[in-house]
């Protein structure tokens, strides 16, 4: 999958929060003014969204519709379930590992897709903060500890989002594509089944690279307004 650089797509824009998006990070005893629940920053204390999320969700996408479309998937995070233990060459990995990589007893293989952190493109200068209650799973009642607050990024924040795909098949792309406008109508991070956590996905610029453009032997093809659209539905992503 990766002997041969055949060709680097890098697809650019903008994920846009359409609800509130908590993200959570770890929370100090000490931090006795923060929200029970913070959302994860950066070091200039800025909320993002790390690629890890995106690509997990991503993924889980990708295997429910190829599932629901009848083609066979492996059963992630499990190792002894998922294709670098159960297949017998790469040749026969499931789309969705040979898409994210898989790893197993046989085979440790790396994602063909790398997603960056996403990063906010101006400055947040405040974060919302909902309460909640606790619900004891044992007696339906409230919990004796029940009132807690989580902290969230508000609607209408946008981040810059960038994924790079190396000697992605036209099939793993359309599939790719499909994960992505699955993972829009979905949501990502913590609330989702409280309204947090939709987003729109704005990809606006393609950029094709290959092995010659690196050895300074021919230009890199850009995508972008029109010139993209027909690059999107000559690839059948629709």
């Amino acid at each position: 999958m990766f002997e041969k650089l055949e060709k680097r797509l890098i697809l650019k824009g903008t994920i846009e929060t359409l609800t509130p998006l908590h993200i959570g990070s770890g929370k100090s005893e000490l931090d006795i003014e923060e929200a029970d629940l913070p959302v994860l920053k950066d070091v200039n204390d800025q909320p993002y969204i790390p690629g890890s999320t995106l690509k997990g969700r991503t993924r889980v996408e990708a295997e429910r519709i190829l599932r629901k479309e009848g083609y066979p998937v492996c059963n992630p995070p499990d190792v002894k379930s998922m294709c670098g233990s159960t297949a017998s060459e790469p040749g026969k990995f499931c789309l969705a590992c040979r898409i994210f990589g898989t790893a197993g007893k046989n085979y440790s293989v790396a994602s063909k897709v790398k997603f960056r952190d996403a990063y906010p493109l101006s400055k947040v200068e405040q974060l919302i903060q909902r309460s909640g209650i606790a619900i004891d799973r044992q007696t339906g009642a409230v919990s004796s500890r029940a009132l807690y607050s989580v902290e969230a990024v508000p609607a209408g924040v946008k981040f810059g989002f960038e994924l790079v795909a190396e000697n992605l098949t036209d099939e793993e792309l359309r599939v790719l594509w499909a994960a992505l406008r699955s993972v829009e109508h979905s949501a990502i991070g913590g609330g989702s089944s409280r309204g947090f956590g939709k987003m729109k996905i704005n990809i606006d610029t393609v950029i094709e690279r290959s092995a010659k453009y690196y050895l300074g032997q021919e230009e890199e093809k850009v995508y972008a307004g029109d010139a993209l659209e027909k690059w999107f539905a000559e690839k059948g992503c629709l």
